[in-house]
């Protein structure tokens, strides 16, 4: 279970619930299939996926959840089309529709042709970092962050939740690491990066396969872009691409983990499953203070996991 995206949130009510208790917590909205006619479900499926019925799984002091969503998807040119096709046949009966009759014929289409729409279902995972109080979700996107977590806070209502942020501008900070050719303790530029001009936000220069300390990127800095996305590695241990909102993006883990993983002991999936959730989260909990200390955030205590705390039992 790698996580190719990072979306961090602090945990600010005491978080103490174990595996069950919050499978328990979950129960009450699970994924199922769309009806006939309804666009749109959304629920708690399995983290282990098919074949399992648990609706949290937990190993090392963390704790994995999935949300699924279904979606019936309709074509709008294809409903659009048949209500002008409506329309045209109200016209030739001598009727002028309203903008309520549009409104309901645009009900009656998209009520015929949902029972024969394509159905796309995702599943967004994520986990509880206990010992860290923090949420981990894997996505780039805040939208879908927030579609997790409005139905979290249905599961857990006392729940309260603040996205991960730092007091100086990461822009600010990635602009003068580039300048000054270095990024912080840990930390390497890689070959890619985006400038804007900040007081023209769609003005943006794309540098692919560029090192982010060369002399072209450096000028354009100098002439008051700034540097608001950038790829990074870390410890070479994981590539990212990190944003000024503290999305972290397009993650790599390098074949130093890969190679930490084959080494544990799996004989089954579940064995599979953990070694890999272990690895992911144990290296996350190392990343994130890590970052967050190099940003000027609030820093807090990176340790690696250890040999033995990888080990699945």
């Amino acid at each position: 279970m790698w996580f190719k995206n990072i979306l961090a949130y602090r945990v600010l009510s005491p978080f103490e619930y174990n595996a069950e208790e919050l499978h328990e917590l979950l129960a009450d909205l699970p994924s199922r299939p769309c009806g006939q006619l309804e666009h749109l479900t959304i629920g708690w499926a399995p983290p282990m996926g098919v074949g399992h019925d648990r609706l949290t799984h937990e190993a090392a002091g963390c704790i994995m959840l999935a949300l699924r969503k279904e979606e019936k998807l309709l074509p709008q040119s294809v409903v659009r089309e048949q209500v002008q096709q409506k329309l045209l046949a109200l016209e030739q009966e001598g009727r002028k529709a309203s903008a309520r009759d549009k409104r309901a014929l645009q009900e009656e289409v998209t009520l015929h042709l949902l029972p024969r729409a394509f159905t796309k279902g995702d599943v967004t995972y994520a986990y509880f970092d206990k010992r860290h109080q923090w949420l981990i979700i894997d996505t780039g996107r805040r939208a879908k962050a927030e579609e997790f977590i409005i139905l979290l806070k249905k599961s857990l209502p006392n729940i309260q939740l603040e996205a991960v942020s730092v007091e100086n501008a990461i822009s600010r900070t990635l602009t003068q690491w580039a300048i000054e050719g270095r990024a912080a303790e840990g930390f390497e530029f890689n070959d890619y990066c985006e400038l804007r001009d900040p007081r023209q936000a769609k003005n943006i220069i794309k540098c692919l396969n560029q090192a982010v300390e060369s002399e072209e990127v450096t000028q354009h800095l100098l002439a008051g872009k700034e540097l608001f996305r950038a790829k990074f590695v870390w410890r070479e241990r994981l590539n990212f691409i990190l944003e000024d909102d503290f999305s972290i993006k397009r993650i790599q883990f390098t074949d130093l983990i890969q190679e930490e993983a084959v080494e544990v002991s799996t004989e089954t999936t579940v064995d599979q499953f953990d070694a890999e959730f272990v690895l992911c989260s144990g290296e996350f909990a190392a990343l994130l203070p890590a970052l967050l200390a190099a940003l000027d955030g609030v820093e807090e205590k990176a340790v690696l996991p250890t040999k033995k705390e990888r080990v699945i039992a």
